[in-house]
């Protein structure tokens, strides 16, 4: 019972909120930041992901014996990158 009387006051305090222009435009531009924020951080996520799967192929190439100038033309690993490889 005493969850619903909460519930109301919070209803009745978001009724009054929206009624205010400002306070909608504001809601909307945090909203809106929020969700280019989680795209970024998903597009990080997956370029991040993409990254660690050529590592991972790359390391692959290492073992059978590939040379740099194959590996990184075909993972389009730098020369740095593929190195810092082979030292692990």
């Amino acid at each position: 019972m005493e969850n619903d009387k909460g519930l109301k006051k919070a209803m009745n305090q978001w009724a009054q909120i929206i009624q205010d222009p400002q306070v909608l435009m504001t809601y909307d531009n945090i909203t809106r930041d929020s969700l280019v924020d989680e795209n970024l951080i998903s597009k990080e996520a997956e370029k991040q992901g993409e990254k660690n799967g050529v590592r991972r192929i790359a390391l692959r190439m290492i073992k059978k014996g590939m040379d740099n100038e194959t590996i990184c033309e075909l993972t389009e690993l730098t020369e740095e990158e593929l190195e810092h490889l082979r030292r692990q």
